[in-house]
């Protein structure tokens, strides 16, 4: 099976790319009127060869100054750089500032194409030869193959598809199993088909018939077809070159820099926190909140710098933690790599990778910051825990973490499973740090030990106002899994309407004891003529707060029971449910009306003790008829 490989071209003006890729592939890639009447490259070019098990896409890039953000939309998505230098010239400027952009970009593979070699002589190529060798030394080039080819005589063409091919199988396998993203780096109108984007898609897959969003701005939109090197595909790819034709678009609708991605699974910033280089031949320190240009995947958008770890500027040469502020969004991932220019005149300055797509605005510079940094910079689970870390007990579900890391679901799944610093609450999908669940469940107890000194009389307390006092911007499990360890700790005592301190106890003065005992007596006198709270509360001239703490005391200890808004004595209770199985046997029937002569009762009553009958299993309930159990 072929694999696919996106090589990227890289050199100073009129050095022969475009020259060379068509003397390997047969195809030339200036495909616009203008570039084949002048003889040079103004946008980017595309052309494909099939070699050996290898499917070779080249993307051809301007050399001119003037047209580097073209060349910079070309640059992102490639595997390994094609780095062409003219034999009779040498290194250029542009050399120069193409080499600097791969090596900001992360690129580790390449070959140099020393073209035009059948104009000079031998001499003079191994001249050539060494000046590239110190040209190249401590970047990434530093030892890579160096082939003579001439693209009038095809000399050296065989030999530079080899050294590709070598250079290729070093290529780590792109990222199919995480969401794909497809940076737009061209938008045209095919008669017959409508609207087709093309780019290299960097991640995931692609499928004909699938629902896709268009960001920044979030179009919707559905993929029509599928092409890679003019073949129709029903699936594509990461690292393949991809025409989509989408439906229900115009061409005016979309711009280059633009991002196919699943449907709303990632949300576009205005905001990038980022560890940045500025090279080491900038022309001068980069200041704080200096306004530059910010080339990201095939986008362009203007920023302002801010330097982080304290500083106010960042000498040439020099690394450091930043915050960009952009001016318009884009849509970006952790370890997207980007290039910084300056405003004018527009030369490239630096570059480096993205560690945080949406962090918060940083205003201060305090180590705190840059350990949490740190963390981001250092990828894989440190940078997972760090994002969990940060939203505190709130957490996060897997697809909010995906949307922040681009991580594949199965990544994000394994890593839930095995990090012990997290909790993973299966049903709701979510992600809690273990710390953040360590201090809500001590707010839980702390709360629960103020609310007992204040109110000492109530043994429970009501589990609805506990999880307002200290969880209530929380997500419901989050609470209610905190709720459930600190019973199996057996540090609470809780069920589904109150809670209280293991340890707690009630210590009643004789006053209270006199009060309490009231209430039941009230209760006992009221045999299945049950009271509610309001009638306790006017029978005894109290408030409710007091009442309720008796009548939670006594259901408590056993004496009263809840029987829905009523409390019934639990004399009243067994004589009750003695009564009712001595007039019927299991497997007999009960209605409504016959309990309410057999206990002289209004439906007032008769309904809520039929419920609780039901609840505690005596009784079983078909329609509107029961069953004795």
């Amino acid at each position: 099976m072929e694999r696919s490989v996106i090589i990227g071209t890289a050199g100073h003006i009129d050095h022969g790319k475009t020259s060379l890729v068509q003397a390997l592939t047969g195809t030339n890639p200036d495909r616009l009127p203008e570039e084949q009447r002048r003889g040079m490259t103004i946008d980017l070019g595309f052309a494909h060869l099939n070699y050996r098990d290898w499917r070779f896409a080249f993307v051809d890039v301007p050399g001119h100054e003037r047209f580097i953000k073209n060349m910079l939309a070309g640059a992102h998505g490639i595997d390994l750089v094609l780095l062409v230098i003219a034999a009779d010239e040498g290194v250029m400027p542009q050399t120069v500032e193409h080499l600097s952009i791969c090596q900001l970009l992360g690129l580790s593979h390449g070959v140099i194409a020393l073209t035009k070699c059948d104009l000079v002589e031998p001499d003079w190529l191994a001249l050539i030869r060494d000046d590239v060798a110190r040209f190249t030394q401590g970047t990434f080039l530093a030892g890579k193959p160096v082939v003579a080819v001439s693209a009038h005589t095809g000399a050296g063409c065989e030999a530079l598809l080899q050294a590709l091919a070598g250079e290729a199988a070093a290529v780590r396998p792109h990222a199919v199993a995480c969401p794909p993203r497809l940076p737009i780096d061209r938008i045209f109108t095919r008669p017959g088909f409508g609207t087709v984007v093309t780019g290299t898609l960097i991640s995931g897959t692609f499928a004909v018939g699938e629902e896709v969003s268009i960001e920044p701005g979030g179009i919707v939109t559905r993929i029509r077809g599928l092409e890679v090197h003019g073949v129709a595909r029903k699936e594509v790819h990461a690292g393949e070159r991809v025409a989509l034709n989408l439906t229900s678009l115009e061409v005016g609708d979309l711009r280059r820099g633009d991002v196919v991605t699943p449907l709303h699974r990632f949300h576009p910033t205005s905001r990038l926190d980022v560890q940045l280089e500025l090279l080491a031949d900038a022309p001068g320190p980069l200041t704080d909140n200096t306004r530059v240009r910010l080339h990201h995947g095939t986008s362009e958008v203007m920023a302002r710098v801010t330097l982080l770890d304290g500083r106010h500027e960042l000498p040439p040469g020099n690394v450091c933690f930043a915050q960009l502020r952009l001016e318009a969004p884009l849509l970006a991932l952790p370890d997207d790599r980007f290039i910084l220019r300056r405003y004018s005149p527009a030369t490239t300055i630096g570059g480096g990778k993205i560690l945080d797509v949406h962090p918060p605005r940083r205003r201060g510079r305090s180590r705190q910051t840059d350990d949490v940094l740190k963390q981001l910079a250092a990828g894989g689970d440190q940078r997972r825990m760090a994002f969990v870390r940060r939203t505190g007990a709130t957490g996060l579900t897997l697809a909010e973490l995906a949307s922040l890391t681009g991580d594949s679901d199965a990544e994000l799944e394994a890593f839930a499973r095995r990090t012990p610093e997290c909790v993973f609450l299966g049903p709701a999908r979510r992600l809690v740090a273990q710390t953040a669940l360590d201090q809500l469940c001590q707010n839980i107890t702390t709360t629960l030990e103020t609310l007992h000194r204040e109110r000492p009389r109530q043994p429970d307390l009501p589990r609805e106002e506990i999880r307002q006092r200290t969880a209530h911007n929380l997500p419901t499990e989050v609470f209610q899994h905190a709720v459930t360890r600190l019973v199996h700790e057996q540090r609470i005592v809780a069920d589904a309407h109150a809670m209280r301190l293991a340890s707690h106890q009630v210590q009643l003065s004789a006053s209270d004891t006199a009060q309490k005992q009231t209430v039941e007596q009230l209760c006992r006198q009221a045999g299945w003529h049950m009271p509610t709270l309001p009638d306790l509360c006017r029978l005894t001239n109290r408030p409710a707060t007091q009442v309720l703490a008796d009548v939670q005391l006594l259901i408590i200890e056993g004496r009263l029971v809840r029987v829905g808004d009523f409390f019934l004595h639990a004399e009243a209770a067994s004589e009750l449910l003695a009564r009712l199985r001595q007039a019927k046997t299991k497997g007999e029937t009960l209605d409504v009306g016959a309990f309410k002569v057999l206990f002289d009762l209004p439906r007032k009553y008769a309904i809520p003790l039929l419920e609780w009958l039901d609840q505690t299993g005596v009784t079983r309930r078909y329609g509107n008829i029961r069953l004795m159990a």
